[in-house]
């Protein structure tokens, strides 16, 4: 089957690069593609569907990576430093190490073993899209903070093409929407200044290490 798109991907961006009182709106991730109609219709060739899914995916991840490169965040946050005691700062839930290591694996794999992937793929990127919407919130910094709200609206464009695409296939189902709740309290709301940027540029490093794990999958 193939998905049906009513609406333009500007809509997407006017979604992502709103900054709504976190509190009360409904969360970006729940939504990614807006009021975009989504509907999968029967397709013809599931193969021919599962490669052009994938390439979909990997021309948005080549924009998704491009633009957080030219962020330079390595000079936004240069005079951030983790310690080894400092990683308690740096959510957990947030995809790390071993999320990377388990999409490496993906490497020279199979076009429908990377394809079912896609749930796990769309779990990482809300849980993302989660500290992200935090990290924009709390930044004091405006070049810092459009910097963020930029990467904020490429990641949001990436979840919503892995779910439009996660719809458009009959092998494979949308996960659980993520809850803010994942984040506690005392993570949204560090001591101090420095255990904020400790927990920003952390959340940023895993999320770039993560970019550059599938990076390698989609081998561009």
């Amino acid at each position: 089957m193939f998905l049906e798109r009513i609406s333009l991907i500007s809509s997407i961006l006017a979604i992502a690069f709103a900054t709504p009182k976190i509190s009360g709106s409904i969360p970006i991730w729940h939504l990614p593609c807006g009021e975009l109609d989504l509907r999968a219709v029967p397709l013809k060739n599931l193969e021919e569907e599962m490669k052009t899914s994938l390439e979909n995916l990997r021309l948005q991840h080549q924009l998704t990576m491009n633009d957080y490169l030219i962020r330079d965040y390595e000079y936004l946050y240069e005079r951030v430093r983790i310690g080894v005691d400092d990683h308690q700062y740096i959510p957990n839930w947030v995809p790390g190490k071993k999320d990377v290591n388990l999409v490496r694996k993906l490497v020279d794999a199979s076009t429908p073993m990377i394809v079912n992937y896609f749930p796990k793929l769309h779990m990482d990127l809300q849980k993302f899209a989660v500290a992200f919407e935090e990290l924009v919130e709390d930044e004091p910094n405006s070049q810092i903070r459009q910097a963020l709200k930029a990467t904020q609206s490429y990641l949001t464009m990436m979840l919503c093409e892995v779910e439009s695409n996660i719809i458009s296939l009959p092998t494979i189902r949308l996960p659980t929407r993520v809850e803010r709740s994942i984040m506690s309290h005392t993570e949204r709301n560090p001591v101090d200044e420095t255990r904020r940027l400790i927990r920003d540029w952390g959340v940023v490093l895993k999320y770039r290490d993560y970019l550059h794990a599938w990076r390698h999958v989609f081998n561009y």
